[in-house]
């Protein structure tokens, strides 16, 4: 047999002790991936404040009765709900809003009108399309004021005033933007008709008058 030399024995020990070491070695492992927040959601409960103005009318039988266009501004709070399925949106809002619209009217030779429309609510399901944080929606429902009318009489200087919750319906449409992951901004009109009401009954001076605002107001929310 042929001599296996000394240095042919020490390169072997060599290798098999780096193969051991090498085997000692954590295995590398696969990058840790990173979590990505979640879209924006609009599910769930919010409330927040309103502000803006209105102009409406008066109209009855073709007549215009307390002036024509009264107009004012509102102020106001809103609380509500929305459920967010993929971009589609649903939900219930309902606000109450401090509002003065007026207007007058000569009625008739030394009589006069005036109307007011105050404190408008309404209650109102949302449908809108969801783009991450911008909600574009419609809107309608209930809607209700405080709606009254005074006629005065010159110069006998003598006055009737009526005044009556009234009941009817609203229709609009909106943007909204959240802001902040809990802050959201809204611009929104509301046509709001408040049926035909009747004033002064069993006398001369009778009216049966519809009321309507057009409202555009903004808004700020807190999504809870």
């Amino acid at each position: 047999m042929k001599k296996i030399s000394i240095a042919m024995i020490g390169a072997a020990a060599i290798s098999f002790a780096s193969l051991a070491q090498a085997a000692d070695l954590p295995a590398s492992s696969a990058p840790a991936s990173y979590d990505y927040p979640p879209s924006f959601t609009w599910t769930g409960f919010y409330a927040g404040l309103n502000l803006g103005g209105g102009l409406g009318d008066f109209l009855g039988g073709g007549r215009t009765y307390f002036g024509s266009n009264p107009d004012g501004l509102l102020m106001g709070g809103t609380v509500g709900y929305n459920y967010q399925s993929g971009n589609l949106l649903v939900g219930l809002e309902a606000d109450y809003d401090w509002t003065h619209f007026s207007s007058n009217a000569t009625t008739a030779p030394g009589v006069f009108s005036s109307g007011n429309i105050d404190n408008l609510a309404t209650i109102r399901v949302r449908f809108g399309y969801a783009m991450d944080r911008l909600l574009i929606y419609g809107t309608g429902g209930y809607a209700g004021a405080d709606v009254s009318g005074t006629l005065s009489n010159y110069p006998a200087k003598a006055a009737a005033n009526q005044s009556f919750w009234a009941n009817g319906w609203a229709l609009g449409f909106g943007a909204e933007y959240a802001i902040m992951p809990h802050i959201t901004v809204k611009a929104e009109y509301l046509y709001t008709s408040l049926g035909s009401n009747d004033f002064f009954a069993l006398t001369p001076n009778y009216m049966s008058a519809s009321a309507s605002v057009n409202v555009l107001r903004a808004g700020v929310n807190y999504k809870f």
